[in-house]
């Protein structure tokens, strides 16, 4: 009887374990953001064209990437290319490299940190309205 205990409770721990959503992490007060079209998995494509500065905006975005939530996803590198690149730049002088496939309008976006493509966080169609917002992609 101790024994099916010790099983149920570990193996209701092991799934716990694998059900948790990571969150995209955020090194330090964002000071901001370079957006190009991408290239692709893998690499960043510093051809940027908008650089965000404005602290509203800035705010929006950093909300938006806590609220994104992270799932392992089988990409299909040949078939679902990053639409944007992001350099993400932060107050104390760290980076963060992102892809992003942007949602149409009513569908969630999917963030991936340049060289972790398997890992997706997703963003909610609400949160995928202040993206295009901000991209002024209407």
């Amino acid at each position: 009887m101790k024994k099916i205990c010790l099983l149920l409770i570990l193996a209701l721990v092991l799934s716990a374990c694998q059900s948790v959503h990571e969150e995209m992490t955020v090194l330090d007060n964002i000071s901001g953001i370079s957006i190009s079209k991408s290239g692709g998995y893998g690499a960043i494509n510093d051809d940027f064209f908008m650089s965000i500065s404005e602290e509203k905006v800035i705010n929006d975005f950093e909300e938006v990437l806590k609220r994104a939530t992270g799932q392992k996803h089988d990409i299909i590198v040949s078939d679902e290319k990053p639409y944007y690149d992001l350099l993400v730049s932060y107050e104390d002088g760290s980076t963060h490299l992102l892809h992003l496939i942007l949602g149409s309008e009513g569908q969630e976006s999917i963030f991936m940190y340049v060289g972790h493509e398997k890992n997706g966080f997703y963003v909610s169609t609400e949160d995928t309205k202040i993206l295009r917002d901000i991209l002024k992609l209407q």
